[in-house]
């Protein structure tokens, strides 16, 4: 028993990490999911606590996967397993049977699963947390309490400086479509042979005398029986998802609703974007390196893009500080916030391939940018 005891203990904790780990390279993927949470559940009310729930979130994992690893206050930790895998197995089942959104981001953006997926891996590891939660008081090492002090902390600290560094500059991983080096006109592309999506549509009739409504496919609806039966409604299913694309939702207007999209995608040389999820929340803290930018993009004949999904009247109130060479186009936020997580950011775009990305206070300066356009000129493969 001993051995199934530190197996179900080991496999928990590497999970537990991998699933900190990857949530936390990108503490606004998780935000982004809690609010999608929130909002299926009609709390919208949490959504300003939505980053506190995701560095909290990711830090636990983290912490738990790791304290389980070395043995490092046993039965805390355990009971802290259990009860956060309590707390998210009712809730997968949930969102497996109600579905209200598509994936649980329990891996992130690393690996996606479905929610019934999600819910039967919660399930697997709540019965090895179970084991070892059983057996913690027979089979448990005991490390001494200043040393299970001194490793917790620096567990802790990690957890949570990690997540901190990567919230204030770009994700050291990006595990999203959109990651540099990536051609977004090739990955919206949809293969000929690629499998399309298959839906299935019912049609329900009333019955004239009994007045109760019955369902009917396609192949058998009985228009011609007026006597009997009446149209009531018409419902159209998904039940079986084709293929998508990595990047499915490049699209740009600009602000008299123009499609702009393949105007970005065909520059064959170098362009730069800004890229303001919020313009009122973005503007100042870029300003001035913002007319540094715009200043040399002018005078080297670059292109230079806004990307927003600010209201046009919020666009409006803030188009004057932008300088007039930058060409404002919308988008959509959750599009946007995936391309670059800093809002705001700054993109390197050359012929639809993604150069290079930057949280704001990395924009490169002048003499960077100088290197950056000669060596993306030398790249022809581009």
């Amino acid at each position: 028993m001993r051995i199934i005891v530190l197996i179900s203990r080991v496999i928990t904790g590497l999970v537990f990490i991998f699933s900190g780990f990857v949530k936390s390279v990108d503490p606004v993927g998780t935000q982004i999911k809690f609010g999608d949470y929130f909002g299926a559940m009609g709390i919208e009310f949490l959504m300003p606590y939505a980053l506190f729930f995701s560095f909290l979130l990711n830090a636990a994992e983290f912490i738990i996967g790791l304290m389980l690893i070395f043995n490092v206050f046993s039965k805390l930790t355990s009971w802290s397993a259990f009860i956060l895998l309590m707390i998210f197995t009712p809730l997968t089942l949930w969102l497996a049977v109600a579905n209200p959104v598509s994936d649980c981001g329990c891996f992130g953006d690393a690996i996606p699963l479905t929610n019934w997926q999600t819910f039967w891996k919660n399930v697997i590891f709540l019965i090895f947390v179970l084991i070892f939660l059983i057996y913690e008081k027979k089979y448990a090492l005991r490390v001494k309490l200043k040393k299970s002090l001194i490793i917790s902390g620096i567990i802790a600290f990690a957890a949570f400086a990690f997540q901190f560094y990567n919230y204030y500059n770009l994700p050291i991983i990006d595990f999203r479509p959109f990651k540099v080096g990536v051609n977004i006109k090739e990955a919206s592309e949809i293969p000929e042979d690629a499998e399309q999506d298959v839906y299935e549509t019912t049609l329900y009739y009333k019955n004239l005398k009994t007045g109760e409504s019955q369902k009917f496919t396609i192949d058998n609806i009985p228009y011609e029986d007026t006597l009997n039966w009446a149209y009531d409604t018409t419902i159209t299913e998904l039940i079986k998802k084709g293929y998508e694309p990595p990047i499915y939702d490049f699209f740009l207007s600009d602000i008299n609703g123009f499609d702009q999209t393949d105007r970005i995608l065909n520059n064959k040389d170098v362009s730069f974007i800004i890229v303001m999820h919020d313009i009122k929340g973005a503007i100042i803290k870029v300003k001035e390196k913002l007319y540094k930018v715009s200043e040399y993009a002018k005078k080297e004949n670059i292109i230079f893009w806004c990307f927003t999904s600010s209201e046009s009247s919020e666009i409006e109130k803030y188009r004057d500080i932008i300088p007039e060479n930058i060409m404002i186009c919308t988008g959509d936020y959750k599009m946007l916030k995936t391309l670059v997580r800093s809002n705001p950011g700054f993109v390197i775009l050359k012929n639809a391939v993604i150069l290079n990305k930057y949280h704001y206070i990395n924009i490169p300066d002048i003499q960077e940018l100088d290197k950056i356009k000669g060596t993306a000129a030398n790249l022809t493969e581009y």
